[in-house]
């Protein structure tokens, strides 16, 4: 049976045949139950703020360090044989520490965006920008959280951030990780590599600094597949016009009701949309109705039009949520995937509209997977609503603009269409079509069958990942 390192410390005391334990030690020990309920804190806030903006995480570790290697860490000493802490209590920082591993590294960017934006990082760097040796690595060392609420619901954390310098947290992709944990355990684990001649370690030493290059090489790679599964585009990113959707709701007044969008109405509206999830925060439902508020979305009927060419199993599939997902939480990503970046810019506070705009890419489900074939040449693969503006652009180039006008999608006049989809001009040569955006996947292709019959023998046809579909 282990002994329990807490319990073998001796009292401090005052019998001069006592070994004396340094008081930073004794404050360690009794905060034994506090640095483990912090570790696990900070594994769940990491989480939570990764699920927040639809960030998948691969794995996720978080440990309170040992009583023992907190007291060696404290007894390191440097070259001129003088401890390195001066006052450790003060200086070691990392008594808690998390280690997140992400698919990509454009993922683990924006994790680090978002802990930069939501704590006080007191550092941040990446030893591999030092060493050039192929480690790839963000280290962070936070010293508070910020509030947002996070102080409450995570007392544990807040508590030792309070007590102690600081924590730290380590982001890598899983490229990142395959070479460090490798390379940590031929180089630093006791075994064959200590025991070879310079030259023979200057061989692995070159073998790791090629095998960075590969980790490079996928990581850029694994970056391309997510960006051909989730692309960002110019509309994602700019595509910001409230006056826009003003003028589309003046275009609906038919369908205007007295029933006020109220918070609470939102949340009832929710709870009908979602009966089988729970409600969630009512802070939530309040940032979405001053959201709603300034796209001037005033009342039920406005919200139905909306969403009405959102499919909410659709979005559900898309996010793939890791845990059930309150009524709150869906009616945001619906409302993300209705309106887009202009749901995004109506956040006042900057940390939601920055989780909003890294939710944005996978929320609309804008899988590029969709290819025009024109004369035996395919185009590059773009989404299904892209797919439907290029495809209107040819048809109307090759057969005129009448072929290429289909009721409700697509038309020479913006007020054929209704403004709930959202129109958006195409220029061709024949003129510019108007060409609904908010589409369901089923919807465009249904279009596109349209289009491709409507082209009058012109060769042209549509693939769908590599199927041909029409």
């Amino acid at each position: 049976m282990q002994t329990d390192p807490v319990s073998s410390l001796p009292l401090e005391q005052d019998n001069v045949n006592e070994v004396r334990v340094p008081r930073f030690l004794w404050q360690y020990a009794n905060d034994h139950s506090l640095l483990s309920e912090a570790a696990d804190d900070l594994r769940r806030y990491l989480l939570e703020l990764a699920s927040s903006a639809s960030i998948s995480i691969h794995t996720i570790e978080a440990r309170a360090k040992s009583l023992v290697s907190y007291k060696e860490k404290s007894q390191k000493t440097n070259d001129q044989d003088e401890y390195k802490y001066s006052d450790p209590g003060a200086q070691i920082t990392d008594c808690i520490a998390a280690r997140a591993i992400l698919f990509t590294s454009r993922a683990r960017a924006d994790l680090a965006g978002l802990i930069s934006e939501r704590t006080v990082v007191n550092q941040r760097h990446n030893p591999g920008d030092e060493k050039y040796n192929g480690y790839d690595s963000e280290h962070f060392i936070i010293t508070s959280l910020d509030d947002h609420g996070d102080r409450s619901r995570f007392a544990a954390l807040s508590t030792f951030l309070d007590q102690y310098p600081g924590l730290e947290i380590q982001l890598r992709s899983v490229a990142g990780h395959a070479w460090a944990e490798y390379e940590h355990d031929v180089r630093y684990k006791p075994g064959a590599y200590a025991e070879l001649p310079s030259s023979k370690k200057r061989q692995i030493d070159q073998k790791f600094i090629e095998a960075g290059g590969m980790r490079r090489v996928m990581d850029s790679l694994f970056n391309d597949i997510q960006e051909i599964l989730y692309p960002f585009e110019p509309e994602d990113a700019v595509e910001s016009d409230p006056a826009r959707l003003t003028e589309d709701l003046e275009g609906e007044e038919s369908q205007v009701t007295t029933d006020a969008l109220t918070t609470e109405a939102l949340l009832d509206f929710a709870m009908e949309r979602f009966p089988n999830s729970k409600p969630g925060p009512a802070s939530y439902f309040e940032r979405m109705h001053s959201q709603l508020d300034r796209l001037e979305v005033n009342t039920i009927a406005d919200l139905s039009s909306a969403l009405s060419a959102v499919e909410s199993e659709e979005v559900f599939s898309f996010m793939d949520y890791p845990r059930p997902p309150t009524c709150a939480r869906r009616l945001d990503d619906e409302l993300l995937a209705a309106f887009g970046a202009r749901y995004a810019d109506q956040a006042t506070e900057e940390d939601r509209s920055q989780l909003l705009r890294l939710r944005l890419r996978r929320v609309r489900g804008k899988f590029a997977i969709y290819s025009i074939i024109e004369n035996d040449t395919a185009s590059r693969a773009v989404p299904a609503a892209r797919a439907v503006r290029d495809l209107a652009a040819i048809v109307a180039r090759e057969a005129g603009i009448e072929a290429a006008t289909i009721a409700d999608a697509i038309s020479p006049q913006r007020d054929d269409l209704r403004p709930s989809s959202h129109p958006r001009p195409v220029k061709t040569p024949q003129g510019v079509l108007f060409v609904a955006t908010n589409l369901s996947r089923r919807w465009a292709e249904n279009i596109m069958r349209q289009l491709v019959d409507a082209a009058n023998g012109y060769n042209v046809a549509i693939d769908r990942a590599g199927d041909k579909l029409f």
